[in-house]
């Protein structure tokens, strides 16, 4: 490769670095924003080779095939980078890293810890969901030393988590294509204090139904596409997450009697009401979130669920903790 070739092959790799490293800083990016960016790409590649070598059918290998023989005539670089091999509605994808014009990109996201998705997947992601009409995501298993290889998987998606899809379009902006709007610490403590200043016992209860009520869409969604409980309260706690409530973990499940542990980690309520007295007494304050996990929990577990707090990072400690029990156990 000569000087020049290699120069802008650096700055390529550098932008996709700093896309990576930019939009892990931005509210609502993550893996979904920058694999838009790099799908993006693709489709701009494929406008303009897609009818150079047409698909031999509709099987997702034989698509992602037909575009790689259509760029690989215009690039030396792609031939004998890539193989490809079927796995139901799954591409299963080889790549050696030694000639991949993109490799300083990946060794640079690892070393550095940043979001990654390939641009070769990319590539051929926007390929399947134009033709198809499906959405597909991606997943890599970076490069592995003893082969030299990197493997990644092209897969039709379940589910897109919500909090990821926000949109400004003119004067608005959407989650999910729904009116959505955003607002500060300021405002949430001001409509605390004037429910507290109007109604002041039924503060709890008031956060505790608004939470629970905003989060059975999303339960009931999940509940949809994912085959266990462990993934559908994943993904309730990853949107909880990037609407800004904290890091969520779940620290024990049991099914059958209806019991879990579940611990909040930068929990945005407790943050909120620091340096302020919202309650005569101190006591727990993550009553929005404990009406939003019991929600989770009562239509995922199919039975009514209540959460107690019994830490909170408020009074000490790093992080709150949630126990879970039936309703009919929690009387008793």
């Amino acid at each position: 490769m000569n000087n020049t070739a290699e120069l802008y092959q650096r700055i390529i790799n550098s932008i996709y670095l700093s896309l990576s490293e930019t939009i892990a800083k931005i509210p609502f990016g993550g893996k979904y924003l920058l694999e838009e960016v790099t799908r993006k790409v693709g489709e701009r590649i494929l406008k303009e080779n897609e009818k150079k070598y047409p698909p031999e059918s509709k099987r997702p290998v034989d698509i992602c095939t037909a575009y790689l023989k259509a760029i690989g005539a215009a690039d030396p670089l792609q031939i004998g980078v890539i193989e490809l091999r079927e796995e139901g509605t799954d591409v299963l994808i080889t790549m050696t890293q030694e000639n991949c014009i993109y490799r300083y990109y990946c060794e640079g996201a690892v070393k550095d810890g940043l979001l990654f998705c390939c641009p070769r997947l990319g590539a051929l992601q926007s390929v399947l969901t134009n033709t198809l009409g499906m959405t597909y995501s991606t997943e890599m298993k970076l490069f592995d030393q003893k082969t030299g290889k990197c493997q990644g998987r092209l897969f039709p998606v379940k589910r897109r988590l919500r909090s990821e899809m926000v949109h400004s379009s003119g004067d608005t902006l959407t989650l999910a294509g729904e009116r959505a709007i955003l607002f500060t610490r300021d405002v949430y403590i001001s409509l605390l204090a004037a429910i507290r200043d109007y109604a002041p016992f039924i503060l709890k209860k008031v956060l505790f139904e608004a939470g629970y009520r905003s989060c059975l869409p999303l339960a009931e969604e999940a509940l949809v596409f994912y085959n266990t409980a462990e993934e559908a309260l994943d993904v309730c706690f990853e949107e909880l997450k990037n609407c800004g409530q904290g890091r969520l973990e779940l620290v024990s499940l049991d099914k059958k009697a209806g019991h879990a542990v579940i611990r909040c980690y930068q929990s945005f309520e407790v943050d909120a009401v620091k340096g302020i007295k919202l309650y005569r007494t101190p006591r727990v304050s993550c009553d929005l979130l404990r009406g939003e996990l019991s929600a989770c929990l009562s239509v995922i577990l199919g039975r009514s669920m209540v959460c107690m707090e019994m830490e909170c990072a408020a009074m000490e400690g790093d992080y709150c903790e949630f126990h879970a029990y039936s309703e009919e156990e929690e009387k008793i």
